[in-house]
């Protein structure tokens, strides 16, 4: 079944976007991240601009909270 997701951050880098998933995901939030752009991939830091944290929608308001 598909789940509305939506964009609760945009991140510089894909490090700073996997410590908050993993908070969130302990949190039970069911967290992803989406690159965009043509960025180079390098090991733990990816170059591309806007690295998106995706939440579902019905969890988007507890995973705004925990980035507080």
């Amino acid at each position: 079944m598909y789940e509305k997701q939506v964009v609760i951050g945009i991140f510089e880098n894909e490090l700073y976007a996997m410590a908050v998933k993993r908070d969130l995901r302990e949190a039970g939030i069911k967290a992803s991240i989406l690159k965009e752009g043509g960025g180079v991939y390098l090991p733990l830091i990816n170059q591309a601009e806007g690295v998106q944290l995706i939440v579902p929608d019905t969890q988007a308001e507890d995973a705004k909270k925990i980035l507080k």
